[in-house]
């Protein structure tokens, strides 16, 4: 089981925002009989976890239980998730009546506008030692061998002294932020929002390898003897020198590798025979699926992004607003679910409620701006109406 994904579907559902996409694979995932143990496991410290959250009310996880239950789970997991109710239930109960007393009602506002993303991040080094970063920085980070200097929107690695050993570092960006790192080797990475890079200080041994969720775009420094290699939970990418884009967000339906210049070779897991592109293809890998499946696309679209665009071809709703949610860092919620598609460049620098006029002139849907909560606990939404 991808607990990950399990963890962020039930988010979605209990809070009400869930896609019918998402709902689909909910039910799909508490369904199948070889994660029988895992839900145990899994949903026990998920419902313990919604008990104890003022975003979550008791009614929320009831029918969070009830959808469990009633439809899809195996009668062992009916039994165990009924008993752990019964057990929670006065808990649960108890934990919203002192909220009650404590907090402030929840409000419902209207939201005037919400800027775009920026440059921001969050710096994790090999001790564990955090650092916020934004446009404004101007600082140099000593970590052992290697120098870090950061200059507005970017990092840079510089070696000081090769050493036998090596620290990972991993470079964070949340909803609402992206960044650039320049790698020891020379390679550029522009890390996309929502995403991570874990990479070593210094490439020492017979490859260079990170690691990354969500998307980003790379320019690999050329070095035959030291091939490059990109692994996400969906495919890895093995290059000499070239450049790429992936997009391996687990709250996508694929991960897609786009080849822009150069060769890469592109690998599921566990399966060592995989494929070669060239320039204009990708790669595409279902979640869950091994097989990689190639096409051929217009490189710019999918770097489209990192030159400060959202592209969309023929893109469902459900997917332009994954693309909100995180450049704006707003949640949605669907009172309707509209069959519409979307063509069309806007660009990802001018404020919220201007790209919201652009997409209702296609008539098919109308969108509300809102915040809500209570006291410091608040999010901006958008409601999707009919």
């Amino acid at each position: 089981m991808d607990q990950n994904r399990l963890e962020y579907l039930f988010s979605r559902y209990t809070a009400g925002y869930a896609t019918p996409e998402e709902l689909r694979e909910f039910d799909a995932m508490v369904q199948l009989p070889d994660n029988e143990t895992a839900l145990k496991e899994n949903i026990d410290r998920l419902l313990y976890n919604a008990s104890g959250s003022a975003s979550m009310p008791e009614r929320a996880i009831q029918s969070t239980l009830q959808h469990i239950t009633g439809k899809h789970a195996p009668s062992s997991i009916v039994r165990y998730l009924r008993n752990w109710w019964a057990a929670a239930a006065v808990i649960v109960l108890l934990g919203c009546s002192l909220y009650l007393l404590k907090s402030p009602k929840t409000t419902t506002v209207p939201l005037a506008d919400k800027a775009p993303g920026t440059d921001k991040a969050v710096l994790t080094l090999a001790d564990g030692t955090t650092i916020q970063l934004d446009s404004s920085g101007h600082q140099v980070i000593g970590q052992q061998q290697t120098a870090i200097r950061q200059s507005g929107g970017q990092l840079q690695y510089t070696v000081l002294h090769p050493a036998a050993s090596t620290g990972y570092n991993t470079l964070t960006t949340p909803y609402g932020g992206q960044f650039r790192v320049i790698l020891p080797d020379g390679t550029t990475v522009w890390l996309n929002t929502a995403s991570s890079l874990r990479y070593p200080t210094a490439f020492t041994g017979t490859n260079r390898t990170v690691e990354l969720q969500g998307e980003a775009y790379f320019e690999v420094a050329a070095n035959p003897s030291l091939p490059f290699r990109v692994k996400t939970a969906g495919q890895e990418i093995q290059v000499l020198g070239t450049s790429f884009n992936m997009n391996a967000y687990t709250n996508e339906d694929y991960t897609i590798t786009t080849l822009v210049t150069g060769r890469v070779k592109a690998t599921a897991p566990g399966t060592p025979e995989g494929v070669v592109l060239t320039p204009g293809q990708q790669a595409i890998t279902a979640h869950n699926d091994t097989r990689i499946a190639v096409s051929s696309t217009n490189a710019a679209d999918a770097i489209a992004w990192k030159n400060g665009l959202f592209l969309f071809d023929n893109a469902s709703l459900e997917t332009v607003m994954r693309c909100l949610e995180r450049w704006y860092d707003v949640a949605v919620k669907y009172e309707v679910t509209p069959d519409i598609h979307y063509t069309g460049q806007i660009s990802r620098n001018q404020p919220l409620s201007k790209v919201i006029a652009m997409l209702e002139q296609t008539g098919s849907a109308r969108f509300r701006l809102i915040r809500a909560g209570q006291g410091h606990q608040t999010k901006d939404m958008i409601i999707i109406l009919q």
